[in-house]
């Protein structure tokens, strides 16, 4: 029986087709990369002994004679950092990241004033990044040197701290809270604090591998 020659070379092709087939290299398998952490940290709650009361004032005592007292000119008062005013707010942004569920779920626990404390604590530190962008704050202490004032939906941080860098450094600011979002903000960045006097104002180093 005579084969047919096209029919040989129909089934040569065939199976170099194959062949090329069975070496091409297998799909791998996709996966979505971890998601990373957006660098909202919320601060412990503000014990209330450090909040400044909201009580009337008692009234005022009976002045007695006060003697003068010269300043000692070799002991200069502490400036105020300048003040830099925000005309753009980034709070709510920063928040509405499906990233932020968790700090979202935590801030709805707080009570009216811890909420509006923790908003102008995120507030701080988009508004530090922006205004310097080489600063990377990824916490805020309001309370860290002097107490936290509170009046209505206002925050007042005299002694506040930032951590940027595994460094702390100096924070004032004025923060205004109103119907649950940041509505004015202004701040002052302070010099770097001591190493030496960070327990004293209970600040913790962070993670050495940030």
């Amino acid at each position: 029986m005579k084969l047919d020659p096209s029919w040989l070379v129909s089934v040569a092709l065939h199976a170099l087709l194959l062949a090329a087939t069975l070496l091409l290299p297998r799909p791998q398998p996709f996966s979505l990369p971890a998601e990373d952490a957006v660098p909202v940290e919320l601060v412990a709650p503000v014990p209330e002994t450090i909040k400044s009361p909201r009580q009337p004032k008692a009234p005022a005592a009976p002045l007695a004679p006060v003697t003068p007292v010269t300043p000692k000119l070799d002991a200069p008062a502490a400036q105020r950092p300048a003040m830099v005013k925000a005309h753009s707010f980034y709070a709510a942004k920063l928040l509405a990241d499906p990233r932020s569920r968790r700090a979202r779920q935590a801030l709805a626990t707080f009570a009216p004033d811890e909420r509006a404390i923790q908003l102008c604590n995120i507030e701080a530190m988009e508004q530090i990044h922006r205004w310097k962008a080489e600063l990377h704050p990824d916490l805020v202490v309001p309370y860290a040197t002097d107490s936290l004032r509170i009046d209505g939906g206002s925050i007042h941080a005299e002694g506040g701290a930032f951590r940027a860098g595994r460094r702390w450094y100096g924070l004032t600011f004025s923060c205004d809270v109103a119907e649950g979002n940041v509505a004015a903000f202004e701040f002052g960045v302070g010099e770097a604090i001591p190493e030496a006097r960070w327990a004293e104002y209970n600040l913790v180093a962070g993670n050495p591998e940030d």
